[in-house]
């Protein structure tokens, strides 16, 4: 199977590395006050981005702190610092050795010669650099990876191929590694802490002593690193913990701990005199244990089973250890306290109050938040990549019937509650989150290390269903390949032009990407650098990522029966049309679809790289015609892809111009 999974792959690379969506005037703050951070940290060697500010321009999230030393003001970024200090290589080889070679050295404000076309310049091109080596190439080694521990579980390609694409390609996971953001790097290192934990305890068959004291060290790191990352990430790696917990410490020895502990913290919380009642009782039950008495009722906290080997389990508190100290260095010196983030001193008064409450702007969940982040098809998870409905629906099965050999049922029971657990924590602390939209995004952005948890469940349910059934196998693959190219279609189409949309966009397929993609507004490409300038290559790279779960879920495998194929196909045409309904149903505020959306109507404007677009060129070749010959037909042409594009006056101009001269009927139809 090494042809098709080199052509799939290559096919994943080339949207997943080769393209730049980046507009300025934006003025990402998720992306920028990270870039700014960086610069500072190299070029100045400190975590103020005061000069960066004043280089390029203000923009949100930053902390406003006041020196100790001169009393003054100054910025900090109040994210995860972890990915700036992965950030720092890659841009000290931009800034350092790639930036020369080209003639070009560290633009800033107080450069007298550097003008602003050279402060945008290295913005943009330190931004691109630090997507590269710390998302884009990370991000996609992640889903070689992921494809080879989904063999553990599928031997069938189509299945894994269909998940990988789906992750990939088919939320948001795409635009986030399109971006110098921290959120697809969560998503592979919260998963890659599950995996370990799930490997160790499937191969070591539950014994603690057959597991191996590396991977419990990596996969203690990988859990801290998620919070070194995103901060909101602290709910998942406690489920995480435990699960570590309960698999290198044995379950009983983890539950005792849990309730003690638990105990203990909700006697601090409701009334420091009732712990010496609390602790009694804790021993009574202990020394009737040990007695022998009422131990079936009590049996958990029996002393004689407690004692185990603690070794795995303290190799993986030293791993997830290793991260604390820079995350606690970055705190101290950007905010004068280890212990404590800088939200609650956000320069954003609004933002720093909404921190205050709850717990760092987190309190109880609503339904209505849980229902739109799962089924809204402009923002949804579910909504905007319907492949993920198969791991949800498969839960169920899997516990109740996993259908698995004996000696595997346990552990396929034990590893579905696990990462649904995991999965539905993400979505009750986003549902809690006072600014649960996050803003301007795709898809839902504190869901993004949901991707790969639910599709490990789907290639758990695929397997599920399919089992020895050639008939089923062949049905289950069209449904896992027509899903994906449906989660494509909806969010990797959106991702691969720009990252970041206003809330208000109501069906972001049908008013963003189509819109975009036929009016020529497409992003910059890495073909750029050797004088492609052209869109032609990234429509190519839009081809490649739109092929990938097709060829995932229609590739033709031995052995394979023409009636399968068929079904297959069959299956793959209907789940397509059934994963993209929700993308094309009326938007509730009535704007109309394969239309620009009103809210992203001053994209094109201020589009990047400008002068290469549609528009631009069908207005050049219409200046040069006026009203003779072809002028009126190209005039009808443009007005048409303005209109799509949400620039009526200038449709409605046009179109009047060409209507003076001769009637709409006599130009040819032009359907691109």
């Amino acid at each position: 199977m090494k042809g098709p999974k080199r052509l799939f792959f290559l096919l994943v690379f080339l949207p997943m590395l080769c393209v730049f969506p980046y507009v300025r005037t934006v003025n990402n703050p998720n992306e920028f006050v990270r870039v700014f951070t960086v610069m500072a940290m190299v070029e100045n060697g400190t975590f103020r981005v005061d000069e960066q500010v004043q280089s390029y321009g203000w923009v949100n999230d930053m902390a406003k702190v006041r020196g100790k030393d001169d009393g003054v003001d100054h910025y900090f970024m109040v994210k995860a610092p972890g990915i700036v200090y992965a950030g720092v290589p890659g841009y000290f080889i931009f800034s350092k050795v790639i930036a020369p070679l080209l003639g070009k050295t560290y633009a800033t404000h107080g450069v007298v010669k550097a003008s602003q076309e050279d402060r945008l310049w290295w913005l943009r091109m330190s931004t691109w650099a630090l997507r590269i080596f710390t998302s884009q190439i990370p991000c996609f080694l992640f889903l070689l990876w992921f494809e080879r521990y989904l063999r553990d579980f599928s031997p069938d390609p189509a299945f894994r191929y269909s998940a990988v694409a789906a992750v990939g390609l088919g939320t948001n996971y795409l635009a986030y590694a399109n971006m110098y953001a921290s959120h697809s790097q969560y998503a592979a290192v919260a998963f890659l802490a599950f995996a370990f934990i799930e490997r160790e305890l499937r191969l070591s068959r539950g014994d603690p002593k057959q597991m191996r004291l590396g991977k419990a060290f990596l996969a203690g790191f990988f859990t801290s690193a998620c919070v070194t990352l995103e901060y909101h990430s602290l709910f998942l790696t406690i489920v995480i913990s435990l699960f570590a917990m309960a698999v290198f410490f044995t379950v009983r020895a983890s539950i005792a701990i849990v309730l003690l502990g638990g105990a203990y913290c909700a006697c601090l919380i409701w009334d420091l005199s009732k712990l010496a009642v609390i602790g009694g009782v804790a021993g009574v039950l202990v020394v009737l244990s040990v007695l022998g008495l009422f131990k079936p009722a009590f049996a958990m906290f029996d002393p004689r089973k407690l004692f185990v080997n603690p070794t795995r389990l303290i190799a993986f508190g030293i791993g997830g250890l290793v991260n604390i100290p820079p995350v606690m260095y970055f705190h101290w010196k950007a905010y004068g306290n280890p212990l404590t983030p800088g939200h609650q001193m956000l320069e954003t008064q609004k933002f720093a109050i909404e921190h205050q409450t709850g717990l760092w702007g987190v309190i109880w969940p609503t339904w209505e938040h849980v229902q739109a982040l799962a089924v809204d098809p402009g923002f949804g998870f579910f909504g905007m990549s319907p492949f993920m409905w198969l791991g949800l629906i498969g839960v169920p099965f899997l516990l109740l019937v996993p259908n698995a050999p004996p000696t595997a049922r346990k552990h396929l029971r034990i590893s579905t509650f696990v990462w649904f657990l995991c999965g539905t924590t993400l979505f009750l602390v986003n549902a809690g989150i006072i600014e649960w939209r996050a803003g301007w995004t795709v898809g839902p952005r504190y869901l993004a290390a949901c991707p790969p948890f639910f599709a490990f469940g789907a290639v758990l349910a695929l397997e599920r269903f399919a089992l020895k059934n050639p008939g089923k196998r062949a049905l289950a693959r069209g449904f896992a390949g027509g899903l994906a190219l449906a989660s494509v279609l909806a969010i990797g189409t959106v991702s691969l032009i720009y990252d970041t949309l206003p809330e208000t966009i109501a069906r972001p397929l049908a008013q963003f990407s189509f819109p975009m993609m036929y009016t020529g507004f497409v992003p910059h490409h890495v073909a750029e650098w050797f004088g492609w300038t052209s869109t032609t290559f990234w429509y190519i790279t839009c081809g490649a990522m739109l092929l990938a779960p097709i060829v995932a879920g229609l590739w033709s495998y031995s052995n394979e029966r023409r009636s399968h194929i068929a079904l297959r196909a069959f299956s793959f045409v209907v789940s397509l049309a059934a994963g993209l309904a929700p993308a094309f149903t009326k938007p509730e505020d009535g704007s109309e679809l394969f239309v620009m959306h009103p809210s992203t109507a001053s994209f094109p404007p201020a589009w990047e790289p400008p002068g290469r677009d549609r528009i631009t060129l069908l207005r050049e070749e219409a200046d040069r015609y006026g009203t003779r010959g072809r002028g009126p037909c190209i005039l009808y042409h443009l007005a048409e892809l303005e209109h799509i594009a949400g620039q009526e006056p200038a449709a409605l101009r046009d179109e009047a111009k060409a209507r003076s001269v001769m009637p709409k009927e006599r130009c040819r139809k032009v359907y691109f």
